[in-house]
């Protein structure tokens, strides 16, 4: 019996850092793993993802093209159709988001392939014309399956889109555990990071106001009036408008010796880095002016993967990725009082985020992996 062609069309793919990135990857290794004959299609971003393609099992192929964000759905039906004229007849062909959809909606349905869409969140709660609005829903509408990542993203989908309910799937981001597993942190690393003998509290994400880093920082005084010894590190490339505002509200709360930088961290370090907190935070929250929400948020699991206890803000679809009291802890994200309660409650008691940190994984690893995953949207297209 002849393996069955599967398309995966993601403009992200690392070295590129993101959750859709991270879902490409994931799914087209579980889906070899399965057995499925994968075509990975995804934008060209440097001459250093020859190394990466390299070490990938499957078929990975570059598109190239000037002003991306404009011409994209030309660039999508251009690479796709070459694969079609050479032959390749895809049982389904997978959109890692609705804008890439759009230029692959024509060319699925001649070749007869179910078009599926992969929802995260932004990409449909954001403010937006009523002709981008119009867009969406034609090219959800168009597609065979749309998986949200969160109950919270499935919601927006049926509701203002108009998508039935019988066309989404709810299938959550996942985790590798072989790169995000329990590990001793070096001494010299901590070091490096100037966190000896101290208490870490950890956001690894970009620097975005909805991420809720000023919440966390408002929160620290008081943390610090019960755990002295307990350091703020903030993960994320120091650039933009936000990271200006969060700097100023550290000096002005006098938190220069409670609050690190560090910047941006390498995928190969990422590991140590979690390792090296004691609590993973990131109370996001919904930005109601532009719309912007969390859609999920697969640094919780990173975290939890190697052990960790972590706290998101109830809002959007964190719900989904936090079990509150079995990995973390829900906190309001517009509540500085609530989140230092928490994070006093956690850095405290050691037992509890031991408890906790160990739930955190064996959950990761029941539910949350990229196989697991893959082996459960294979079987909803029916392709185990």
């Amino acid at each position: 019996m002849n393996p069955v062609d599967i398309v995966i069309f993601s403009e992200d793919f690392p070295p590129k850092d993101g959750g859709i990135a991270q879902w490409a990857m994931g799914v087209a290794r579980s889906f070899h793993k399965l057995g499925l004959r994968v075509h990975l299609l995804t934008r060209f971003w440097n001459e250093n993802f020859q190394r990466i393609q390299e070490k990938e099992p499957y078929r990975l192929v570059q598109v190239k093209g000037k002003n991306w964000k404009r011409f994209r759905s030309i660039y999508a039906t251009k690479a796709l159709r070459k694969l079609l004229d050479d032959g390749l007849k895809p049982k389904v062909i997978i959109a890692t988001t609705s804008n890439i959809a759009r230029g692959l909606v024509g060319l699925a349905k001649s070749s007869q392939s179910e078009l599926v869409i992969i929802v995260h969140g932004l990409e449909v709660t954001r403010k937006m014309s009523w002709f981008k609005h119009q867009v969406i829903k034609r090219t959800l509408n168009a597609s065979h399956l749309v998986v949200a990542v969160s109950r919270f993203t499935a919601s927006v989908v049926e509701e203002r889109y108009q998508v039935p309910a019988n066309r989404i799937k709810v299938l959550p981001n996942g985790v590798d555990p072989d790169l995000f597993y329990p590990e001793e942190p070096a001494e010299a690393y901590k070091q490096e990071l100037a966190i000896e003998r101290k208490k870490v509290i950890l956001t690894l994400a970009r620097l975005q106001e909805r991420k809720g880093h000023d919440k966390v920082i408002e929160a620290l005084p008081e943390v610090l009036k019960n755990v002295p010894d307990a350091i703020y590190l903030v993960s994320g490339k120091k650039e933009g408008e936000y990271y200006e505002r969060l700097k100023m509200l550290v000096q002005r709360l006098d938190l220069e010796n409670a609050v690190r930088f560090v910047g941006y961290i390498p995928s190969d370090e990422l590991n140590r880095l979690y390792n090296a907190c004691d609590v993973y935070i990131m109370p996001s929250r919904e930005l109601e002016n532009s719309g912007d929400t969390e859609g999920f948020g697969i640094t919780y699991l990173e975290a939890n993967a190697c052990g960790k206890p972590v706290i998101g803000g109830r809002s959007g679809g964190v719900v989904d990725a936090i079990d509150d009291g079995v990995n973390g802890f829900l906190v309001d994200p517009k509540s500085a009082d609530e989140i230092a309660s928490r994070l006093i409650q956690l850095l405290s008691d050691n037992a509890l985020a031991e408890r906790i940190g160990a739930q955190a994984r064996a959950r990761v690893l029941e539910r949350f992996t990229w196989d697991a995953i893959g082996k459960n949207l294979a079987q909803e297209l029916g392709l185990d």
